[in-house]
């Protein structure tokens, strides 16, 4: 399984859904905080519970976003440790890397915009440029996040039913 960012279980962790993980990783990547840029998502749990959701992109193995994409190579592309990124100078904004994501919701986000230009997928990419790994996890006040390379807790799940 290849690495990516992963919730820590509860008894070790709890998220509070400050979006701490959100603003610096759009800040990281864009030099400014927008929840338009981010490439983790945040879903709020039942009002007072704690119990909160955080989505990235899974780095999976067979890599359903890169296989689906028309600019291969030169949009969605895989860096020699095997992580999966969008280069967005080369990427047209088409979605189907969107909708190849095996997971719900999908882990890629595709900005809507007007302005062509403005039209990008986003998505985790580890923050694969920076020494010091993700800025999510290195950032989050309670310690809610791990770079993890178990599987995806929802294919967890799917085995342990089986």
């Amino acid at each position: 399984m290849a690495k990516h960012i992963e919730k820590a279980p509860l008894e070790y962790s709890m998220c509070t859904g400050c979006v701490s993980c959100e603003m610096v990783c759009s800040m990281v990547h864009e030099g400014y905080v927008s929840p338009q840029t981010k490439r983790l998502f945040f879903k709020a749990g039942p009002v007072k519970t704690m119990l909160h959701e955080i989505y990235t992109c899974q780095q999976c193995d067979d890599h359903p976003c890169y296989e689906a994409c028309p600019k291969k190579d030169e949009a969605m592309c895989i860096d020699e440790n095997g992580i999966v990124y969008v280069n967005e100078k080369n990427c047209i904004g088409c979605g189907k890397c969107a909708k190849a994501c095996k997971f719900t919701p999908s882990r890629i986000h595709v900005v809507k915009s007007k302005d062509k230009e403005e039209r990008k997928a986003k998505k985790c990419d580890l923050c694969r440029t920076r020494p010091e790994g993700p800025a999510c996890v290195q950032w989050c006040p309670f310690m809610c996040l791990a770079v993890s390379d178990r599987l995806p807790w929802e294919e967890r799940q799917e085995t342990d039913q089986s």
